[in-house]
């Protein structure tokens, strides 16, 4: 996958955000479902969805759309690559 060059200006306020920032950067995240654990009513309020729905994707990564993705990695200061290199090797190893 290509590079992300976007850079960010200003800090991450939101502790919650911070903490998945963390995880994905330390390699932690070997799993979607692993946000389970990481305010998820906040998460899925962020991607305008229902709680049950956004847990399902947890489990199901496939079923995210890319404007989640981008979300999830514009709030927490990542690459959007990183969300989906994960979502890809989970896949495929379904």
């Amino acid at each position: 996958m290509a590079n992300w060059t976007y850079k960010f200006n200003e800090d991450i306020r939101d502790g919650d955000f911070l903490a998945i920032k963390s995880l994905f950067e330390a390699g932690h995240v070997r799993k979607m479902a692993l946000l389970k654990e990481q305010s998820p009513t906040k998460i899925a309020k962020l991607l305008g969805l229902q709680y049950n729905s956004y847990l399902d994707k947890l489990d199901n990564p496939e079923k995210f759309t890319v404007k989640h993705i981008f979300k999830i990695a514009l709030v927490c200061q990542i690459d959007p690559c990183l969300i989906f290199d994960i979502i890809q090797i989970e896949v495929q190893n379904k």
